[in-house]
């Protein structure tokens, strides 16, 4: 459970493993279609693509690791099931020796010595496909601009189903993620997130249902979340918070599962939207119900706020919860005491919550 850990040490392995091929010149002025059949290569066809193309993937199951770093494709999937390979691919997506671990990955060109993006890949669109049990991560991006990952299934993938570092710009629509070890939706590393996570349904996930970290400028508006240790979570984990986030209209119901704590963080349950150590985040208007915890946890409540100075990060400041609907939470709200100017105005709470919140 990485909740504490930084998402530098899989920049790292990056790094440590092949060199990551760059972004591609401008777009070519005529744009192809690629179709690809079952029993054929998805990679074959990313491969053989110029930018702005589109690449088809007709019904089938394929049985490999798809590496893009082009810029402009629209990989488009057709009641295509994308699962690993007998052998993970060396590919430039791969983590190291061990190979490409990554449904499709998307990597922009990253500088070896600091691990900043020198060259984002940009523009690219990934939809319609089912990716299921891979080591790493359904459907991840590392140095992303304007990339949109919409209309996705991912199930049962070892760490995060859908993920994105280090990236700016783009939406997380309408996907569907469960079963993963850690997070169904994930946005960490980004201070410039400029980013969109809409429609999106999370459920029955290790930990997190949607997963943001270290990243600020954003919303989260109009998903359905359930099932969870945790539904929605803002987490600071340095000095510098994750700030100016927009948490609207989510449904987030049920989070009641049980995360023991680990070498990554403390022990998690019953929480249905966490902002912890969040600065400048607007939670409004949100149905959040049936979040209670079944076990030991660092924060429990339909909706908390509280400091991870403990865990290295920030105070909450800042943070407006107004207009929400709560019931059945345990709290319906919780609020630490830490940090300032957090405010709780004109939401309805229909179970108990301590004095002065609701």
């Amino acid at each position: 459970m990485r909740i504490m850990a930084s998402r530098a040490a899989v920049v790292g392995l990056v790094l440590g493993g092949c060199a990551i091929a760059g972004s591609s010149p401008a777009f070519a002025a005529r744009h192809s279609t690629h179709k690809v059949h079952a029993g054929q290569s998805i990679q074959a066809a990313v491969d053989a693509a110029s930018p702005g193309d589109k690449i088809v993937v007709l019904p089938g199951t394929y049985h490999e690791a798809v590496c893009v770093t082009t810029d402009g494709l629209r990989l488009q999937g057709a009641q295509a099931v994308i699962r690993p390979p007998a052998q993970a691919p060396q590919t430039p997506c791969a983590f190291g020796p061990e190979g490409q671990a990554i449904g499709i990955a998307l990597f922009g060109q990253l500088d070896f010595n600091t691990g900043e993006v020198t060259d984002p890949i940009s523009d690219v669109k990934v939809s319609g496909f089912r990716v299921e049990g891979f080591a790493e991560f359904g459907i991840g991006m590392i140095g992303g601009e304007d990339v949109d990952i919409v209309h996705n299934t991912a199930v049962d993938n070892g760490e995060y189903g859908i993920v994105r570092f280090n990236s700016t710009g783009g939406t997380m629509k309408n996907n569907r993620a469960t079963g993963s070890g850690e997070a169904g939706l994930y946005l960490g590393d980004s201070p410039q997130a400029q980013a969109t996570i809409v429609g999106n349904t999370a459920w029955d996930n290790g930990l997190f249902g949607i997963f943001v970290r270290d990243a600020s400028h954003g919303s989260v508006t109009g998903n359905t979340v359930f099932g969870n240790c945790v539904g929605i979570f803002v987490l600071s984990t340095t000095a510098v918070p994750a700030q100016d986030w927009t948490v609207q209209n989510n449904r987030v119901r049920d989070n009641t599962k049980a995360c023991p704590p680990s070498e990554e963080g403390p022990a998690l349950s019953g929480m249905g939207i966490g902002l912890a150590g969040a600065h400048d985040t607007n939670v409004l208007r949100n149905s959040v119900t049936g979040n209670r915890p079944t076990g030991p946890s660092f924060a429990t409540g339909g909706i908390a706020v509280f400091s991870t100075v403990p865990l290295g990060g920030s105070d909450p400041v800042g943070n407006l919860i107004e207009g929400n609907r709560l019931r059945d939470n345990e709290p319906d709200l919780f609020y630490d005491g830490s940090g300032s100017d957090n405010l709780f105005p004109n939401n309805r709470c229909e179970t108990s919550v301590p004095a002065g919140l609701c």
